[in-house]
C-alpha cells in the first residue's frame, strides 16, 4: 500500500471515531435534558358493593324519640320449677338411683360334706355369718384330720356373696382342685378340699 492510501485510511478512521463519539455525547445530553415522567396517579379504592340477596335497610328513628332495645324472648319453665329445654338443648333431669336388688333373699348358702375322716357324708352346715374350718373344736366345722391345721380356713359373706380364705395353713386350701392364694368367691357347686376333707358349696 502506498503512502497516499495510508493517509486516506487514517482520515477515514478518524472520521468514524469522531462520528461515534459525537453520537454517544448527543444521546447522553438528550437523556439529561429530558424531564422525568410524572408518577402514575394512584387508584382510589371503590366502595364495596353489597352483594347480599336481601339488603338490610336500617330505619332511623326520628330525632328526640326514645331508643327501644329488643329483649330476648322469655324461656318457658315447667310447673315443677325445672327448665326442660333451653335453646334447643334438653337438660337431663336428676334420676333417683335404682334400688339394689337382693339376690340372696331366696338363697340358703351351705356347705355339704362329701368326704371326711370324721364327718358324716351328706351333712349340711348352714352359712349365716360365716365360720371357720379346722382341727380346733372352737371352729364352726371341727375336723379330725391330720392334714388340717387348727385354724385352717374361713368362709365369710361379703355383700351378696360368700368367699373362702386360707388362714395360713400348712397344707393349703384347694378350690376345684386349685390352691387358693387369697380371698376367693364361692360359686354354686364349688368343691373345697382341706387335707382329706371335701366340702361342696350349695345355695
Amino acid at each position: 500500500m502506498t503512502e497516499t492510501g495510508l493517509i486516506i485510511a487514517e482520515v477515514a478512521f478518524l472520521v468514524l471515531l469522531y462520528l461515534f463519539i459525537w453520537t454517544v455525547v448527543r444521546s447522553s445530553t438528550r437523556s439529561i435534558r429530558e424531564p422525568a415522567p410524572p408518577p402514575a396517579p394512584r387508584a382510589e379504592p371503590r366502595p364495596r358493593e353489597d352483594t347480599s340477596p336481601h339488603p338490610v335497610v336500617r330505619a332511623e328513628a326520628p330525632a328526640g324519640s326514645p331508643r327501644v332495645t329488643a329483649s330476648p324472648p322469655p324461656v318457658a319453665v315447667p310447673a315443677d320449677g325445672r327448665a326442660g329445654a333451653i335453646d334447643g338443648v334438653a337438660t337431663q333431669r336428676e334420676r333417683a338411683p335404682a334400688p339394689e336388688l337382693d339376690f340372696s333373699a331366696n338363697l340358703h348358702p351351705r356347705l355339704v360334706v362329701e368326704r371326711s375322716p370324721s364327718l358324716t357324708s351328706g351333712t349340711e352346715v348352714e352359712l349365716k355369718r360365716g365360720l371357720t374350718i379346722g382341727r380346733s373344736r372352737s371352729n364352726g366345722i371341727p375336723v379330725s384330720d391330720a392334714f388340717v391345721s387348727h385354724m385352717h380356713a374361713r368362709v365369710f359373706p361379703h355383700g351378696q356373696f360368700f368367699y373362702i380364705e386360707d388362714l395360713g395353713s400348712t397344707n393349703g386350701t384347694y378350690l376345684n382342685g386349685r390352691l387358693i392364694a387369697g380371698q376367693t368367691q364361692l360359686k354354686m357347686r364349688d368343691v373345697i378340699r382341706l387335707g382329706e376333707t371335701v366340702l361342696r358349696y350349695e345355695e
